[in-house]
């Protein structure tokens, strides 16, 4: 009777230790996210960058990661932009790795593969002689390919519009006020890119009343391939101050990439020490009214210069 509840006792025993033993090999181990570097959309000159985290389990004590890159066809490409040994400090589970790719202008049109070895060690920052030390490692695959062929996309990430002051007078030229619309873009292409146009629709509190429609002034900042940027797109408004209901749009040529609503709040003249638009953001109108007279008096000048020169000629 009691050799069988042994043998019972040994059987429900062994999943338990089994079990501990591989939650134990979780909690110490190492792993890396994203476990690879991959892009199939480069070209020449292209310039990429991704980060991979280093993740252990135990962070107990100080520990370095030594770099390895093994990609004989494309090793001048590849740099970790940390060096070949990242410090991981005492309590930190995670650690950033950049991993950077650099085309030269004369690469061929074709896929690329190799790898990046990672291998961890005790950091040497006083640890006990004789202490017993595992050390773990992970392998980051890389696959690229380089094509002759632009690629013009962006993703928007995120908008923004702050308050701003309503236009203002001065003589008889309207300044109008400045939206900043604010924008994050991550640029998935492989050239320089930025929206091609922002289109505002401004309604009333309700959303019913269409009171203006306005689209930005001036070009968007570029963002370059692969980046991610905060730009800014300017539109002018001609609305008095008050809340409204702006419904934009954000264009990539011709494709609409995001649209939606966003709460404006256009405050009286003064209110923000921000600047507005100056000329650029005058109406045709006011712009002629302003340049008319300018070339008038220059056509004038030149006219009087002319006939002078004549008459020293005819003397």
């Amino acid at each position: 009777m009691f050799g069988f509840l042994r043998k019972l006792t040994l059987v429900f025993s062994l999943p338990v230790l089994i079990f501990g033993a591989s939650f134990t090999e979780v909690e110490a181990g190492f792993g890396i996210t994203p476990p690879y570097v991959r892009n199939t959309s480069l070209t020449r000159h292209s310039v990429y960058e991704q980060q991979i985290l280093l993740v252990r389990g135990d962070s107990a004590t100080a520990q370095k990661a030594e770099i390895t890159i093994d990609a004989p066809e494309i090793q001048d490409w590849i740099t970790v932009l940390e060096g070949d040994e990242i410090i991981m400090d005492r309590g930190k589970q995670k650690v950033p790795m950049t991993v950077q790719v650099k085309v030269p202008g004369d690469a061929e049109f074709k896929k690329y593969q190799g790898s990046i070895r990672i291998r961890t060690v005790p950091f040497d920052d006083g640890a006990s002689q004789g202490a017993v030390s595992i050390s773990l490692g992970a392998l980051v695959d890389i696959s690229l390919e380089v094509i002759d062929k632009e690629i013009k996309n962006f993703r928007v990430r995120r908008i923004s519009a702050p308050d701003l002051n309503e236009g203002s007078k001065l003589a008889w030229l309207f300044f109008p006020g400045k939206i900043n619309f604010n924008m994050l873009i991550e640029n998935t292409g492989n050239v320089d890119i930025s929206p091609s146009k922002v289109e505002f629709r401004i309604f009333d509190r309700s959303g019913k009343a269409l009171l203006e429609e306005t689209k930005n002034i001036g070009k968007i900042q570029k963002i370059i391939p692969y980046g991610t940027e905060t730009v800014t797109a300017e539109l002018p408004t001609r609305l008095p101050a008050g809340s409204y209901i702006a419904r934009y749009r954000i264009y990539n040529d011709e494709e609409i990439k995001q649209e939606g609503d966003l709460n404006l709040n256009i405050l009286p003249e003064g209110t923000l020490q921000t600047a507005g638009f100056g000329f650029i953001g005058l109406s045709i109108a006011h712009k002629i009214s302003v340049l008319l007279p300018i070339f008038a008096t220059l056509i004038a000048l030149i006219y009087a210069w002319q006939s002078r020169a004549r008459r020293k000629r005819q003397y």
